[in-house]
């Protein structure tokens, strides 16, 4: 059961780490921009990202993070951004498969830290392919989409709450779960 939650646990981590970037409601964020008439419902990532930029740097210089949160998110928005221009320079069957090859090569490390067992990995590596190879190119690629920190993390904490209220789980047990996910912001 404890093996169980920790896999729980750790696989919320990298989603959460994967999606997390900005501290940002939202109704904070900026409106949708539009890439192409071809794809009206398509958010242009590289603009997101410049805009969440924005946000970060309008709740630093309000004092509302730390110079170290600060530069730790404008650096993996950076390094976000660099990803995205990346994978417009490739056509679309390159992009897929340098999605499918970064993916499953993060995969392969927990595998080899003993996180998830291969089997669980193959899984989730074949339903993240079915994914990429449904993606039309434009907007965020699979699994990029988000950026900040929402409602996933807010459910799981109350989740953990009510776990507490009943007696499933004690209240330091929740904190220090809340504590290993908070390492990654």
């Amino acid at each position: 059961m404890i093996k169980y939650k920790r896999l729980l646990a750790a696989t919320m981590l990298g989603v959460m780490l994967f999606s997390t970037v900005a501290l940002a409601d939202e109704t904070a964020l900026p409106q949708q921009s539009i890439i192409s008439t071809a794809a009206p419902n398509k958010v242009d990532p590289i603009k997101k990202l410049e805009d969440i930029k924005g946000k970060v740097t309008e709740k630093y210089n309000q004092g509302k993070i730390s110079k170290e949160k600060y530069d730790s998110m404008i650096s993996r928005i950076n390094e976000k951004e660099q990803y995205i221009k990346e994978l417009n320079s490739l056509t679309l069957s390159q992009k897929r498969q340098k999605l499918i090859n970064d993916f499953t090569a993060n995969l392969n490390k927990k595998v080899q830290s003993g996180k998830i067992s291969q089997d669980k990995a193959n899984e989730i590596i074949k339903k993240y392919t079915d994914k990429v190879n449904k993606w039309d190119g434009t907007g965020f690629p699979p699994g990029m989409k988000g950026f900040k920190r929402g409602s996933g993390y807010k459910k799981f904490r109350n989740v953990l709450e009510k776990a507490v209220k009943d007696k499933k789980i004690t209240e330091s047990q929740k904190q220090d779960i809340l504590n290993y996910l908070n390492e990654g912001k």
